[in-house]
């Protein structure tokens, strides 16, 4: 399924009874709104605060999780400005008390905020389309590289947008085990053998990245409205968030994909001063990364 969302519902968001929806989201850079196809769900660190469906505008609350820390029935318009400071003290519990999914997952709620609405976020060299990817593939992070220059921005010949996905660790112990590297990038290399499943992937993340800047949720390029992608690859980069240098689990998972028959290797891309601020010339090969980062 597409995760662009209709024309009509783009002009309820702005215009409509959901203008005010768009306004608040566009306001409290705590927040990230994600387009889902047929919904839009609204995060804060990384937890769906409420959905609204199209068609219908009918809101849907919080995960039965969170309501465990904190009873709250779903929002509506009128109740909006109510709802949300309760549900994030709801969700801001539910991380402090459980040592759960949402830590990675807001980690990828800070990337897209840095790289999209940050007053850094024109000097980046990605900007972040969707998080927590699921339909034609399982993604982390997809992004559109566009390289933070005067040249690029403008889509000249000689810097063309690239779609890249990013797959997000937190610590050592997600790095390994079935969902680790080597599962991870033996899925994204069988998902770009199938050509017609990676066009049509590519074509509704542009349309996705179009709608967002309509939206609001991406930094105003006013001056670089035109975009070309003419590249028909998607790039995947391994993103280790807090990974413990002494660890032997990226070692032993790049051993694992030297030996795995694959035509291409894995790419990791590592922090600018800190932040969470994406930039081409920070990636690196796997045997460069364990280089600079792994203590032998």
């Amino acid at each position: 399924m597409a995760r662009k969302i209709k024309k009509e519902f783009i002009e309820e968001l702005k215009k409509g009874t959901l203008r005010d929806v768009l306004e608040y989201v566009v306001n409290d850079d705590t927040l990230n709104m994600e387009l889902r196809g047929d919904r839009i769900t609204v995060y804060y660190r990384g937890g769906a605060l409420f959905t609204i469906k199209e068609d219908t505008y009918i809101f849907t609350g919080m995960d039965e999780n969170y309501h465990k820390m904190i009873r709250i029935s779903p929002p509506t318009i009128s109740t909006l400005d109510d709802y949300i400071p309760k549900a994030k003290h709801a969700i801001d519990i539910y991380v402090k008390k459980t040592r759960n999914h949402l830590w990675e997952k807001d980690i990828q709620q800070q990337i897209a905020k840095e790289n999209n609405y940050s007053p850094n976020s024109f000097d980046t060299d990605y900007f972040i389309i969707d998080t927590e990817y699921q339909d034609l593939g399982r993604f982390d992070i997809v992004a559109l590289r566009w390289d933070s220059s005067k040249d690029a921005h403008k889509s000249s010949s000689k810097f063309l947008p690239i779609i890249t996905v990013f797959e997000v660790k937190q610590g050592y112990s997600t790095c390994s085990g079935e969902s680790g590297l080597y599962e991870h990038f033996n899925d994204f290399v069988s998902f770009t053998k199938n050509a017609n499943k990676v066009e049509a992937f590519r074509m509704d993340m542009i349309e996705v990245f179009k709608q967002k800047r309509e939206l609001g949720l991406i930094i105003e390029m006013e001056k670089y409205k035109e975009i070309k992608i003419t590249d028909s690859k998607v790039d995947f980069i391994f993103l280790l968030a807090n990974y413990k240098p002494k660890s032997i689990q990226v070692k032993n998972e790049l051993e694992r994909i030297k030996h795995g028959g694959f035509d291409v290797e894995p790419k990791f891309i590592y922090a600018n001063s800190m932040g969470y601020g994406l930039f081409a010339r920070n990636i690196v090969g796997g045997d460069e990364f364990i280089k600079r980062f792994i203590c032998e």
